[in-house]
């Protein structure tokens, strides 16, 4: 069930002594800093460390990668696992709290992203039975702004003509509006089910990098390489183009790094 810790979040008083401490003396990878929090990452490319300068932050949460929350959530009185809440949707899957019989609380986190908890004949509204996304697609809509920008959705993350789509989509929703996240999931929801036009080849093809650059690659995505729909417009993805363009001397923009994703993951 446990299959590894995923991430653990410590408390910090001062955000750049921490990061100074854990990237130069305890050797981790830095790959995200903002003013609250920082990422970093342990020499195996998948445990990470986050960093937070935040006085309602816990002193330490540790997150357990599993398959699946929510089939676990099922089988939960088979499983004897009791539940603190249903499973919410994280950046990249789903994550949920547990109780063990000795009281202590488990974190559990997975890698499934929203678009994948439907099948393509299950109602278009529900993630499974009782739980609910935050929007729901407005099909024609979007189908119609895909084909009037005419780019293929393998080639429109990180593009103007997703941010046509974006703007012209999310102002057909009332406040709070779907994040660009949410927008791409309706987008490959839509294609699973085979309803998008078809639009031909994509624009802009995948940059050519060196053979070091390409298993560098691979060893940021990690098991994420076979998942690659899932990793736009989430941090785990700003994190890989960020560690990418620090062996570089010429950063890639996310849209490359992206192109060069979908070909590494064919």
């Amino acid at each position: 069930m446990l299959r590894r810790i995923d991430r653990i979040i410590l408390s910090v008083p001062a955000l750049p002594g921490a990061v100074k401490y854990y990237r130069d003396v305890l050797g981790m990878n830095l790959v995200h800093e903002d003013a609250r929090s920082a990422t970093l990452l342990m020499s195996d490319g998948q445990t990470r460390i986050v960093l937070r300068s935040d006085p309602d932050q816990p002193m330490e949460e540790i997150y357990y990668l599993v398959e699946d929350v929510r089939k676990l959530y099922l089988d939960r009185d088979r499983l004897r696992l009791k539940f603190v809440q249903p499973p919410r949707e994280a950046e990249t899957g789903f994550f949920a709290a547990v109780k063990d019989p000795f009281g202590n609380v488990l974190l559990l986190i997975d890698r499934i992203a929203a678009e994948d908890a439907y099948e393509d004949d299950a109602a278009p509204n529900m993630l499974f039975p009782g739980i609910e996304p935050d929007f729901a697609p407005k099909q024609q809509i979007l189908i119609d702004l895909y084909q009037q920008v005419g780019r293929t959705a393998d080639d429109l993350p990180y593009t103007p003509d997703f941010e046509q789509i974006y703007n012209a989509y999310s102002t057909e929703h009332a406040e709070p509006q779907p994040t660009r996240r949410e927008v791409w999931r309706h987008l490959l929801n839509l294609r699973k089910g085979g309803k998008l036009p078809r639009l031909g080849e994509a624009r802009s093809p995948s940059p050519q990098v060196s053979t070091d650059d390409e298993k560098n690659l691979r060893e940021l995505l990690g098991d994420d390489i076979g998942k690659r729909d899932r990793l736009p417009y989430t941090q785990r993805f700003d994190e890989i183009v960020d560690h990418f363009n620090r062996r570089r001397p010429r950063p890639l923009s996310p849209h490359l790094v992206w192109r060069l994703v979908a070909k590494l993951a064919k």
